[in-house]
């Protein structure tokens, strides 16, 4: 299983928390997920440009710098900072939850409208999946199968009329679920009206994941779903995954923002053309 150091960018006692917030707009959680997406995009990157491009001190992007250094998700280099090599490893979820929230948002209430109610919905351990959560009360599903623990903590906090089917296994860190075979000896035991699912790279009309536990995993939830709902954005079109989780074709809805290369868009729109059966849902992109 591919593995990589869990983030703490949620440290709210780091030194600069309370007055970078401040300066910025971004709290330094936040502004610590984008400079590690930034420096995985653009790197590697010079201190200066980092300085321009998040508005803050120099010494503020050094202590940022250092801190994710520390925690394993970048590598320092003289005058900046470059990507840590792990080509093929999921970004930690901690990063993940607090990535492009407006755009997830948006998307998550789009596919909600697809629960009928009386449903049995299965969610995986995606965090667009997961921001699914404050529209099941709207939708009254009448239960929930999911390995995400995340979003077994907040049912049953948020949502206790609504019958929850935890499936558990191996508890990972970097994705805050329950992964592999334990998981998917359990799916053989159960049924889900529609299941939801997101996934790390889409090319050639397929859906990839970097990791070949999560990958298993996601197959083995989508089998047991009379309707499959896929939720993605445009980076997951240049995304990287090595383990082959499904083809677009096998979906029924595709939930996507609107705002996509043309040749993606033009891409998905030729799939439906020939596969009578999927629907691409086009969501504008907040903001």
């Amino acid at each position: 299983m591919a593995t990589m150091k869990l983030a703490s960018v949620n440290d709210d006692d780091a030194p600069d928390s309370a007055p970078d917030s401040a300066r910025d707009g971004l709290t330094a959680p936040v502004r610590r997920s984008e400079l590690v997406r930034h420096i995985e995009a653009h790197g590697p990157v010079r201190l200066e440009e980092l300085v321009e491009t998040f508005r803050v001190s120099a010494m503020t992007i050094h202590r940022d710098l250092d801190f994710l250094a520390r925690e394993g998700l970048i590598e320092r280099v003289r005058g900046g900072a470059r990507a840590k090599a792990h080509p093929f490893a999921e970004q930690d979820v901690r990063l993940r939850r607090t990535t492009r929230v407006p755009l997830k948002a948006a998307l998550a209430a789009e596919a909600a409208l697809l629960i009928q109610p009386g449903d049995v919905v299965a969610f995986d351990d995606s965090t667009t999946v997961a921001a699914m959560l404050i529209h099941l009360a709207e939708r009254a599903p009448s239960a929930v199968v999911t390995h995400a623990l995340g979003l077994m903590r907040e049912l049953t906090l948020t949502h206790p009329q609504i019958t929850l089917v935890g499936l558990g296994g191996q508890y990972v860190h970097e994705t805050d679920s329950f992964l592999g075979a334990v998981v998917v000896e359990q799916l053989g035991r159960v049924s889900a009206d529609v299941v939801f699912v997101s996934t790390t790279a889409l090319k050639n009309d397929a859906l990839f994941h970097p990791d070949a536990a999560a990958a298993e995993t996601k197959r083995a939830l989508l089998a047991r779903a009379d309707r499959k709902v896929l939720l993605l954005d445009d980076t997951k079109f240049e995304g990287k995954g090595l383990y082959h989780v499904a083809d677009l074709a096998d979906f029924d809805d595709v939930v996507v923002n609107a705002e996509l290369a043309a040749e993606h868009r033009a891409g998905l729109d030729a799939l439906a053309a020939r596969v009578p059966t999927l629907r691409i849902h086009y969501v504008p992109t907040p903001g």
